[in-house]
C-alpha cells in the first residue's frame, strides 16, 4: 500500500466546484474515458424495485487505453499522464492535472478502478490500495462503492439524468459521431437536444469560394433546444470525423439564446497546421497547400453569414415565444393605465425590440422584465416616431433594414411619453448614486431624520413599486394605526387593544386583488449610515413595534400581511445568527430574521449596500448602459446640498 502526499481536506478544497453536483461528478469520469481514447462509455447501475430505495452496483466502463498505475507518487498521480499541453484549440484532452479522479468524494465512499489487469481502490483517506485482477479488462472499469443519497436520487430520475447528459455531451457527440455514451443499455441520442439542423455541401457553397478546391466539404449548422455546456463554436473535422481545430463563432455574447454549433468536415483539414509560434495561448490555423490558403478566412465569413441568416427568423420565432411567456407570467403592465387600448400594437413593439436587442430580456429576472415592459408601455402616448427611433438607437446600433422594419411598426402605433419615462429612469439612477455616496463617503455626516428620512419619503419605490406612502415620522404609532384602520380598512370608529407608543419611520401599504383583497403593509425603521445595528437595541426596537402592532385586533385580519424592515450599514453577529436560522425560508439574501403565521408576518434586517448595489444597482445598471445615461455631477462636499438636490 502506498500513500499520496495529500489529504482529504486538500482534495475537497481543490474539487470544491463539484460539491452538491452529482451529475458533474459522473461527467468527469466520462470525460476521463474519452481522454483515454475511448469511443464507447457505458454507465450501468441497478435500479431498486418500483424505484424506491438506493441504486446499487454503479459502474462506468470504457474501451479506452486504460489508466497507468505504474507510478503513483504524489507528483505524477496529481499531474496525470495526459498531455501537458493546454490545447485550447481542441476539446480533448479535457483534463490534465489528474485531480478529477477524486470527485467521487462528493458522491461515494470509495471507487475501485480496474484497468490493464490491475486494480486500485481510492477512498477519502487518500490511501491507494493496490491489487491484481484475474479478469481480462479491456479499457477501464470504475466501480462506485457505498454511493450517497444525492447521487442515488440523481440516477433514479432517469429522464432528468439523460437531459443533463445531453446538455453536457450533445455538442461533443455531434462532433465525434463514432463515439457513444450508453446508460443502462440506452444510447444517448444527441438529437434529443437539437432544435434545428441545416446541412450545406460543396454544391451549395458559392462557386467563387470553392472553385479551386477539389475536396468535399460538408457544413452542419445545429441550433440547440437548450443551452449546452460548450460555448458556440466552429469545429473543423477531418475526413475521419476527428476534431482538428475549434474556435468561437462570434455569436456568444449576443445574449439571445441562439445556442448553436457548426461542424465543418473536409479532407482539407487533414493538412491543417496549428500555429502557436509565440506560445502565448493565441492559436491560429492555416492549410498546408498555399493554393487554398485563402479558403481559411472566406469560409468562416461565409458560415457567419449563414448563421446570421438563420438567426434572424430564429429571433422572430423567439419573440413570439417571449411575448407568450410575458403574458403567461403576468409580466406585461396594465395597458389601460398607460392609455393603451391596442394590445396588438404593443405586442408588436415588444417583439420588434427583442429581435433588435434581445439582451434587454435574456437572462433578466421578473422584476427587471416588468420594468422593461412598463418602460416601453410608456412609449405609446405621443405621435413622435423620431423620438422613439432615437431612443432605440441608444439601445443598440440599428442596421438600415432594421430601422425600416421598426419604423413600419411604429407608424402603425401611437407613441408614449418617452421623455417622462427616461427622466424617471435618470432620477432613480441619480437617487441610487447619491444615496450610495452619502452612506459610504459621508456616513458620519448623514443623519436619519434630517437626511435619510427625507430622501426615502419621496423615493419609497426602493421598497416596492406599487406601495403608497401612508405615514412617515410626522405621527406617533398610535395615531398612525387609528388612521390606518379608518382610511385603509374602512373602520369608522376603530378601537385599539393597547396604547402603543413610539414613532415609525415609514409606513407603506398596498392592496392586491388575489381572489379577495390582500392588504400588504411595510414598516421601515431607518438608521444612520455610521450606526452598526445591534440585536439588543435597534433590532429590539423594531421587534417591539411588531409586537405592539400585532396586539391590535384591527391588524390581525386573515387578509393582512406585515413586513418589518430594519435598515443600516451593518449589523452584529446575533442578527447574523437570526438570518442563518431562518435561511430555510429562502430569503437569506434579503436578511429575513423572522417568518411567522405562515408567512403573514416577516422581519428583515438589511444593509444599505444590499438595497442600493445588489438589488437596485443590478436592476438599473443595464438600462444605464443601454441608454448610455451619464451619471450627473454633483457637489460632494455638503450632505445638506446633496439631499436638497435629490428632493428637487
Amino acid at each position: 500500500m502506498s500513500e499520496l502526499k495529500i489529504n482529504e481536506q486538500s482534495i475537497r478544497t481543490e474539487l470544491k466546484s463539484f460539491e452538491d453536483k452529482p451529475y458533474k461528478c459522473l461527467f468527469e469520469y466520462v470525460w476521463n474515458s474519452f481522454d483515454a481514447g475511448a469511443s464507447i462509455v457505458r454507465i450501468d447501475y441497478d435500479i431498486p424495485l418500483e424505484g424506491i430505495g438506493f441504486v446499487d452496483n454503479l459502474r462506468i466502463c470504457d474501451n479506452g487505453k486504460g489508466w497507468d498505475f505504474t507510478n503513483q507518487n504524489a507528483e505524477t498521480f496529481l499531474s496525470s499522464s495526459k498531455s501537458k499541453i493546454n490545447a485550447h484549440y481542441k476539446t480533448l484532452p479535457k483534463g490534465k492535472f489528474g485531480r478529477g479522479r477524486y470527485v467521487f468524494i462528493w458522491v461515494a465512499e470509495e471507487i475501485e478502478i480496474l484497468s490493464q489487469n490491475k486494480q486500485i481502490i481510492l477512498n477519502h483517506s487518500t490511501h491507494i490500495h493496490n491489487g491484481l485482477t484475474t479478469n481480462e479488462i479491456s479499457g477501464t472499469e470504475i466501480h462506485f462503492r457505498n454511493i450517497y443519497q444525492n447521487l442515488s436520487d440523481s440516477l433514479l430520475f432517469v429522464e432528468a439524468l439523460f437531459k443533463e447528459f445531453l446538455f453536457e455531451f450533445s455538442w461533443f457527440l455531434e462532433s465525434n459521431t463514432n463515439f457513444e455514451i450508453i446508460i443502462n443499455g440506452i444510447k444517448l441520442d444527441s438529437q434529443g437536444n437539437v432544435k434545428y439542423e441545416r446541412v450545406i455541401t460543396k454544391n451549395d457553397i458559392p462557386e467563387e469560394l470553392v472553385k479551386d478546391v477539389d475536396s468535399d466539404i460538408e457544413i452542419r449548422i445545429i441550433l440547440w433546444d437548450e443551452k449546452p455546456s460548450e460555448f458556440s463554436k466552429f469545429y473543423f473535422l477531418d475526413n475521419n470525423q476527428s476534431e482538428i481545430f475549434k474556435l468561437n463563432t462570434g455569436f456568444n455574447k449576443k445574449r439571445d439564446d441562439f445556442w448553436h454549433s457548426v461542424y465543418i468536415r473536409s479532407p482539407l483539414f487533414n493538412k491543417m497546421i496549428i500555429n502557436d509560434e509565440n506560445h502565448n495561448g493565441q492559436f491560429s490555423f492555416e492549410f498546408g497547400n498555399p493554393k487554398i490558403k485563402r479558403l481559411q478566412k472566406k469560409l468562416i465569413e461565409y458560415i457567419k453569414e449563414l448563421l446570421a441568416s438563420v438567426r434572424k427568423p430564429y429571433l422572430v420565432q423567439q419573440s413570439e415565444e417571449l411575448l407568450d411567456e410575458l403574458k403567461e407570467d403576468n409580466i406585461l403592465p396594465k395597458l389601460h393605465d398607460f392609455g393603451i387600448y391596442d394590445a396588438d400594437s404593443y405586442g408588436d413593439l415588444i417583439k420588434t425590440i427583442y429581435t433588435i436587442t434581445p439582451s434587454l430580456f435574456t437572462g433578466k429576472g421578473v422584476s427587471e422584465k416588468k420594468f422593461i415592459c412598463a418602460t416601453f408601455a410608456g412609449l405609446l402616448s405621443t405621435q413622435d416616431d423620431i423620438l422613439i427611433k432615437t431612443i432605440l438607437e441608444q439601445l443598440q446600433e440599428l442596421t438600415e433594414d432594421e430601422k425600416s422594419e421598426l419604423l413600419d411598426i411604429l407608424n402603425r402605433t401611437s407613441l408614449s411619453s418617452v421623455v417622462k419615462t427616461i427622466k424617471e429612469i435618470d432620477h432613480r439612477l441619480d437617487v441610487i448614486s447619491k444615496l450610495k455616496f452619502l452612506i459610504t463617503d459621508l456616513e458620519k455626516e448623514t443623519l436619519e431624520v434630517k437626511h435619510l428620512q427625507k430622501i426615502i419619503d419621496q423615493n419609497f419605490w426602493l421598497f416596492g413599486e406599487q406601495f403608497r406612502l401612508f405615514s412617515s415620522t410626522e405621527g406617533a404609532l398610535k395615531k398612525v394605526l387609528f388612521q390606518y384602520a379608518n382610511e385603509i380598512l374602512g373602520i369608522e370608529e376603530p378601537e385599539l387593544n393597547t396604547a402603543p407608543n413610539g414613532e415609525v419611520d415609514l409606513f407603506l401599504t398596498k392592496t392586491e386583488m388575489v381572489g379577495e383583497n390582500i392588504q400588504k403593509n411595510v414598516i421601515v425603521e431607518l438608521k444612520r449610515a455610521s450606526k452598526k445595528l445591534s440585536h439588543k437595541n435597534e433590532y429590539q426596537q423594531i421587534d417591539d413595534y411588531r409586537t405592539k402592532i400585532l396586539e391590535q385586533n384591527i391588524c390581525n385580519g386573515e387578509n393582512q400581511y406585515w413586513e418589518f424592515y430594519l435598515i443600516g450599514k451593518n449589523f452584529d453577529d446575533r442578527i447574523q445568527e437570526l438570518i442563518e436560522t431562518n435561511k430555510h425560508h429562502g430569503e437569506a439574501h434579503k436578511g429575513l430574521t423572522m417568518n411567522v403565521k405562515n408567512g403573514k408576518v416577516k422581519m428583515y434586517v438589511r444593509k444599505w449596500s444590499d438595497i442600493l448595489e445588489v438589488e437596485w444597482g443590478t436592476k438599473m445598471r443595464y438600462l444605464k448602459e443601454k441608454l448610455e445615461i451619464q451619471s450627473s455631477e454633483f457637489d460632494k462636499s455638503s450632505t445638506d446640498d446633496i439631499v436638497d438636490g435629490i428632493l428637487k
